[in-house]
């Protein structure tokens, strides 16, 4: 397990537990980013449909660390997750070209509750040789809580290294 100490002194747990992994539905992955690691840990799965298309997720199973102060989860944390989700979208469906985002317009359609799995996707509705546009969903189990649409553009990959 590895451990920082955040401004206030609070140790900051960063390698997943197993108990905080144990709850992640069959075909995620952990994220092992500093950033995947330190706000979930965000899980991924990818999956390529028959006709060549990639789909991405990105996931979080929401635990107390999420919630804002009215008991339901932040929203920050559901943007959070479709700027990951289309991103990686417009990723796959690119020849896994680095991206980063242009624009983001979010529409919260529902609460999220601590315990339970949110997870967002995207789909690309049109590229060019340097932007993607991409359309999102936020799902907590059966309820879509969230709705994207936005744009991202495709860095050269020698550009890749300044994004960091």
């Amino acid at each position: 397990m590895t451990n920082d100490t955040s401004a206030s002194g609070s140790s900051i747990e960063l390698t997943p537990s197993s108990e905080r992994t144990a709850s992640i539905p069959d075909g995620f992955t952990v994220g092992k980013g500093p950033y995947s690691q330190r706000i979930g840990p965000l899980v991924y799965r990818r999956e390529q449909a028959a006709d060549g298309l990639w789909t991405g997720w990105v996931g979080v199973m929401m635990e107390d660390h999420h919630i804002g102060a009215n008991q339901r989860g932040h929203g920050g944390l559901m943007l959070t997750l479709l700027d990951e989700a289309m991103g990686l979208n417009a990723f796959l469906n690119h020849g896994n070209t680095p991206v980063v985002t242009v624009s983001l317009t979010t529409h919260f359609i529902a609460a999220t509750l601590p315990g339970h799995f949110l997870k967002a996707t995207g789909r690309v509705v049109r590229a060019t040789r340097s932007l993607a546009f991409i359309e999102g969903e936020a799902w907590c189990g059966d309820t879509l809580v969230g709705t994207a649409s936005g744009v991202w553009k495709y860095l050269k990959k020698s550009d890749s290294s300044q994004s960091k």
